[in-house]
């Protein structure tokens, strides 16, 4: 074959190639997208009134910790799920304010008052007080995020010898345990012994601060798989009248009543 054969030879074929259509294609787009905001759920007793286990804050991550719950909620007797009295339900029923050697003062309506009636006794030895004066009260967290609690004393009442600097303050968590039948903790971090607690020394010093906070956390509450509750840590409050010795005659008569919000976020 002559050289110029071969160059249209190498021309056609070249041509052939170029007009070969490239295959037909198309895009599919494919985003995945998830997003989980913080949750911080709060449990206890409904304010209303008092029914128990109720979630009463359901609080989101958003730029305000907003809470999609509007009722109020009230705390439960530390180790149970009784609703504490509200400050109505206190004043209307009254509380053994002391006691003597042990023994309860006061009778069915809980006040020493006229009422009451005692047989002749032996003063030696023996002391008005015994115990401290201990109120006890407790909510639950559960949480998909760490989050802060702060205290705030929002309105107290106070007569005779009695401030409210004469009340300790004491904020601890329980990890896990059982209130009456119900079992907490079981999925839960001990987020009390990870987290850090700020507490003041008594109401007044509470009161002086105006909201403050009192526990800041460093994990969510859930550890585990598993619900509400046994992802759910306990927060107790304590609130004493007197020394360790317990109340002394050379403390006066009063009283003193509190009544202290507590608010839980996402910071």
């Amino acid at each position: 074959m002559s050289f110029r054969k071969l160059l249209l030879a190498g021309a056609a074929l070249a041509v052939g190639t170029a007009a070969v259509a490239a295959p037909a294609s198309a895009s599919i787009i494919d985003r995945p997208h998830f997003k989980v905001l913080g949750v911080v759920i709060v449990w206890g007793a409904d304010d209303s009134d008092g029914s128990t286990p109720i979630a009463t804050d359901f609080v989101i991550g958003d730029a305000s910790s907003t809470d999609l719950i509007a009722a109020d909620g009230r705390t439960v007797v530390t180790g149970t799920l009784t609703a504490t009295d509200d400050a109505a339900a206190v004043g209307a029923a009254g509380f053994a304010a002391l006691d003597l050697n042990g023994t309860e003062i006061g009778d069915l309506d809980g006040d020493l008052d006229a009422s009451d009636t005692f047989a002749a006794f032996d003063v030696t030895g023996v002391t008005l007080g015994g115990d401290p004066l201990v109120y006890n009260s407790s909510f639950y967290v559960a949480s998909n995020v760490a989050f802060e609690i702060q205290a705030e004393v929002t309105s107290s009442t106070v007569s005779g010898d009695f401030a409210l600097t004469d009340v300790g303050f004491d904020f601890t968590s329980t990890a896990s345990g059982t209130d009456g039948a119900l079992t907490f903790g079981g999925n839960a971090n001990d987020v009390g012994a990870s987290g850090s607690f700020s507490i003041p020394a008594d109401l007044g010093v509470l009161d002086s601060f105006g909201p403050g906070t009192v526990f800041a956390s460093s994990e969510r509450t859930a550890a585990s798989a598993g619900n509400i509750v046994s992802q759910s840590v306990r927060f107790d409050a304590e609130y004493t009248l007197g020394a360790a010795a317990g109340y002394d005659l050379s403390q006066g008569a009063g009283s003193v009543e509190a009544e202290l919000a507590y608010t839980i976020f996402i910071p």
